[in-house]
């Protein structure tokens, strides 16, 4: 019996293009090992394995096209990879590469940090069903922590109520008409955002928050990855 979803084609950008400068080190932090695998290798695996996953472009930076093609996709044997292409200068111009690349025939679009290894199914395929539904859903997590306004002098200027604010993450998924609609208003307007969701709000469409959980952390600092270790083998 047929379980794959009802959601029609679904294709996947994954950005990782990223210098990573505050990781330090010589090695993009999407080229790490974690676990005794690369971060971009242990992120692609749960697309991979995704029954709602149909294509997965991988986008990075023009000269590591050729290594990750060969050193992550082919090592692994990722089947679902379609292609491996050189991002922009910008995440925003990375994924509109990527989305270059998506055909007519795809329904929705998901986009997801190459460097949040953590990401699960449940998470991601809860994601999709939203977007399938609403258009534009993100994952997300309510803030814990107290806010602070602080001046350009290091003093505290008001508390921020955190009510209602959430910090976003990846993975983020949308209504393929929808999303290119975004890009190229955007790119009419000369607008940047930090994410695709921005986009969608640039247009105002609603975008619907799936609730996500703290270990699905996008990868910036060493700390993070040793968090990541961590994680994984307790899991273990």
């Amino acid at each position: 019996m047929d379980t794959r979803p009802a959601y029609g084609r679904v294709a996947t950008i994954i950005p990782a293009a990223g210098e990573g400068r505050r990781m330090g080190g010589a090695i993009p932090k999407q080229f790490l090992q974690l676990g005794g695998r690369e971060v971009l290798a242990r992120t692609l695996a749960v697309f991979e394995v995704c029954t709602a996953i149909d294509d997965i472009w991988v986008v990075v930076a023009a000269e590591q096209c050729t290594s990750c093609q060969s050193t992550i996709v082919e090592r692994y044997g990722f089947r679902k990879v379609r292609g491996v292409i050189a991002g922009g200068s910008t995440r925003q111009e990375s994924v509109w590469q990527g989305l270059q690349q998506v055909t007519d025939v795809v329904d929705l679009i998901v986009v997801h940090d190459g460097v949040r290894p953590l990401v699960t199914e449940t998470l991601l395929q809860q994601t999709l069903a939203q977007a399938s539904r609403h258009g534009a859903a993100i994952a997300a997590v309510p803030l814990k922590d107290t806010l602070k306004r602080v001046s350009a002098a290091g003093t505290v200027e008001a508390t921020v109520p955190r009510e209602n604010l959430w910090r976003v993450q990846t993975p983020q998924a949308f209504r393929h008409a929808l999303l290119r609609r975004a890009f190229q208003h955007a790119w009419r307007q000369g607008l940047q955002a930090t994410d695709e969701a921005g986009l969608m709000e640039a247009i105002g469409c609603p975008v619907h928050i799936v609730p996500s959980y703290e270990q699905n952390v996008k990868i910036t600092t060493p700390d993070d990855l040793v968090f990541c270790e961590t994680f994984l083998r307790e899991r273990a």
